[in-house]
Parts: structure tokens; sequence; C-alpha cells
């Protein structure tokens, strides 16, 4: 008994991801969305890999939204600035 598998573990890519699968599943998202079905993206997006990671990828490095790099000064100082009103508890 148990959870079906999420994906066929033999048909499946493991490791990093290449630029090339990066833009595939960027393309697919900003032409047709994700539909809220990670599990039949990567089929339909012609990725060997499983929903879940598709899912990762665009929500931790892919989305536009997403700000990379360096915290700005006041940005350094607002987090400062609350740290020193609420410690680390």
């Amino acid at each position: 008994m148990g959870r079906a598998p999420c994906c066929d573990k033999f048909n499946v890519k493991r490791g990093r991801w290449s630029p090339e699968e990066d833009a595939k599943l960027k393309e697919y998202i900003d032409k047709y969305g994700t539909g809220g079905n990670w599990i039949a993206l990567p089929h339909k997006a012609g990725l060997k890999r499983c929903g879940k990671s598709c899912r990762l990828r665009w929500l931790n490095y892919l989305r536009p939204n997403i700000k990379h790099g360096e915290f700005s000064e006041e940005e350094d100082g607002i987090i400062c600035a609350l740290y020193a009103s609420i410690r680390s508890k």
C-alpha cells in the first residue's frame, strides 16, 4: 500500500538544470501558465524532469519577480533594525 509515485523514476533526469531546460520551462510557463498541475507540466513542456523539480526550479530561480544579488543599503538597515528590536527568538 502507500502513495503512488509522482513520476516515472527511470525516465527522469536528475542533477543540474541546463540553460536549455530553463529556457523550455520559462517559455512554456510564459505561454501557457502552470494551470496548477505541476505533475503534467514537464511532459507538456517536453522536459524529462518530475513536476516537483519543475515547480521548485520555477519558484526558487526562474520567476521574473525574484531578486538575485546583494541586499541594498536600505534593506540592510531594515533587517538590522528589526533584528535589534526582535532579536533571534
